[in-house]
């Protein structure tokens, strides 16, 4: 994920550093490559330095402590630079009651900040770290992400709430012209056949499984020819070979065909390799996912992905959505009034099992614990970020309809062209789906097929052949589809889209020969 035209170093100079004061944090939301690291290893570590002053790196996952440490090691920059994870800084205070002391450094640096969003899903602990890094009025604090956008939003709603000065807030926007294909698939058979067809070209590919046990599990059916990792305290990671994990870090590649990784991997980390060619993520979150695709650093304007994403139908997502109001549904009672009695009337003799809605301990003058004293309190973070993932279910299921997960990251990824209101993802259908519910989809979503390569599921599923063989032309496709009786036909046309060139300047491509699904009437009427 790379963006040619800007680096981080291009948009924040020193004359900016100079300006930054401990009164307003500092926002930097910029993709992967564009050297957010190498800004804070380089440029504010030799500022710093000059100024005798102390950087503190936050990290959330360990196998980035471990790259980063080393990186840091071996440029003799330890200085001035400590690396930590945001958990020990939770830690600190769950386990022995007091806050860390971040007064000692002049920089905070909140490396991929979006993780007091995307891991408050299974960590509600994540608002701790952050509300001690906010307090914290010795230091500067930086927060950097690629998806950090709707942390972004809570970061401002929280100074506003507090009353602090406006954050400072630098932008490089998202460039995903490198994925070549952006293909969605239904179940893990899908998944496999992609698998097993990969295996007989040889190519290389990434697969991001969310379930550590699923991911153990397609491991071991192709552990001849693939690498596995999954969190340190994973029952499954006794599977694990360190070795190869350490070799991955340090080298930012791996030798095996395919990596089998859970979410551990879904930031911080770099794989450097052309000859990756393949993505494939089985992920809700939809952070999380950007943060996947970003793992692979692209080399240069040949080095292209094609990345295949879980599909989540509308029903799963009325689930996901049901499931979300639920969790919040006491904090709301509370949020309304701060009403105890309210709670108890409604929710009589229940907690909050989410832990959204909690018991906090309360102080006296001195800072001690007043003993059987208890306030509620809400755990905004976390509900912040599951009334944001309400808003963005709602959207995917009512504004987009079907296909709505679909449609929403085809948006998000350049695959939808707002001129003509088309989608060119590809969907591959379970095979019970019936041919002409598969073509009245392609014709809802606006589905162009540009290339002969975009064409292949289509062929497949009208399974025209002769002599064993698929046929390909567009008349005999239609003539088969005719002899079916289904009233949808394949019309060819010309169409342009923009593209970047070579120069990295956006130019039109002209495709003479594209195809789409029509209805006969529109056939009929424009053929």
């Amino acid at each position: 994920m790379t963006n040619r035209s800007k680096r981080v170093t291009d948009i924040i100079k020193d004359t900016d550093i100079e300006t930054w004061t401990t009164e307003q944090p500092i926002i930097i939301s910029a993709g992967t490559g564009v050297g957010k690291s190498h800004f804070i290893k380089n440029v504010l570590y030799k500022y710093a330095k000059e100024r005798h002053g102390k950087i503190l790196i936050l990290i959330h996952r360990k196998n980035c402590v471990h790259q980063f440490q080393m990186e840091i090691e071996t440029d003799y920059k330890t200085d001035v630079i400590t690396i930590m994870t945001y958990q020990k800084l939770e830690n600190s205070k769950l386990l022995y009651g007091i806050e860390y002391d971040l007064s000692q450094y002049m920089y905070v640096v909140c490396d991929e900040f979006h993780y007091f969003f995307n891991d408050s899903s299974f960590n509600n602990h994540t608002d701790i770290s952050f509300n001690m890094i906010m307090k914290n009025a010795a230091s500067i604090n930086i927060f950097m992400s690629a998806t950090g956008d709707y942390m972004s939003r809570y970061i401002n709603k929280y100074i506003k709430d507090n009353g602090l000065k406006e954050a400072i807030q630098y932008n490089i926007p998202l460039d995903f012209s490198f994925i070549n294909q952006l293909v969605f698939f239904n179940n893990d058979t899908d998944m496999e056949k992609l698998i097993e067809k990969w295996k007989k070209t040889g190519e290389k590919g990434i697969l991001f499984i969310q379930s550590a046990e699923k991911a153990c599990k397609l491991y071991k059916k192709y552990e001849k020819i693939s690498v596995f990792n999954c969190s340190v305290g994973n029952k499954n990671y006794k599977n694990v070979d360190e070795d190869k994990i350490k070799d991955i870090l340090k080298n930012e590649r791996f030798e095996e065909q395919f990596l089998i990784t859970t979410a551990c991997f879904d930031a911080g980390i770099n794989i450097i390799d052309t000859d990756i060619k393949h993505i494939v993520i089985d992920i809700v979150d939809v952070g999380s996912l950007i943060q996947c695709i970003g793992r692979k650093r692209i080399q240069n304007e040949d080095d292209k992905v094609n990345v295949y994403i879980k599909n989540i139908n509308n029903n799963r997502l009325s689930g996901l959505r049901a499931s979300m109001k639920r969790q919040v549904e006491m904090a709301d009672v509370y949020k309304k009034n701060e009403s105890v009695n309210d709670l108890i009337d409604k929710f009589y003799r229940k907690n909050d099992v989410n832990n959204i809605l909690y018991d906090e301990n309360v102080y006296d003058e001195s800072g001690n614990v007043i003993p059987g004293q208890y306030i509620k309190k809400v755990n905004d973070i976390v509900y912040f970020k599951k009334r944001i993932d309400i808003a963005e279910y709602t959207i995917m299921i009512n504004i987009h309809d079907k296909f709505g997960y679909c449609k929403k990251l085809a948006e998000q990824f350049h695959f939808f062209n707002e001129d003509t209101k088309e989608y060119t993802y590809t969907l591959l259908q379970e095979e019970n789906l019936d041919l002409e519910e598969y073509l009245k989809q392609l014709v809802d979503d606006k589905v162009v097929f540009l290339r002969q390569a975009d064409r292949i599921e289509l062929i497949k599923k009208i399974n025209a052949k002769q002599d064993g063989k698929l046929l390909k032309n567009k008349n005999t496709l239609n003539e088969v589809l005719k002899e079916k009786e289904i009233d949808y036909r394949i019309k060819e046309f010309e169409t342009t889209r923009w593209i970047l060139s070579k120069n990295g300047k956006k130019a039109k491509k002209k495709y003479k020969h594209a195809w789409k699904i029509v209805a006969c009437a529109e056939s009929e009427s424009k053929d």
